[in-house]
């Protein structure tokens, strides 16, 4: 009788182990995928910071771009060889 409470209890551990194992694998599964996914967003939207970054540079470029050649076709063209003073000048301070 002894016999087969010893191996019922030995069962009911080996069972109860088993189990305990597969849910902390569960558990650990889970949270390390959760670690992931936080990682994952926060690359994405530091990816999308630095994007509205170089939009925002990119834009301010171009209105700079736009603003010289504004400058540059202001100055009127007296003779076609030669530049006038105002142009030299610009020229000049862009060095």
């Amino acid at each position: 009788m002894r016999l087969y409470v010893y191996s019922g209890l030995i069962t009911i551990f080996v069972v109860v182990t088993a189990f305990a194992g597969w849910q902390g694998y569960r558990i650990g599964h889970a949270a390390c995928e959760a670690g992931h996914d936080a990682e994952t967003l926060a690359r994405i939207e530091a990816a999308q910071k630095l994007d509205a970054e170089r939009i925002d540079v990119a834009r301010t470029r171009d209105e700079l771009a736009r603003k010289l050649e504004e400058q540059a076709h202001a100055d009127p063209i007296i003779v076609e060889r030669c530049l006038n003073t105002d142009r030299v000048r610009r020229l000049n301070s862009l060095r």
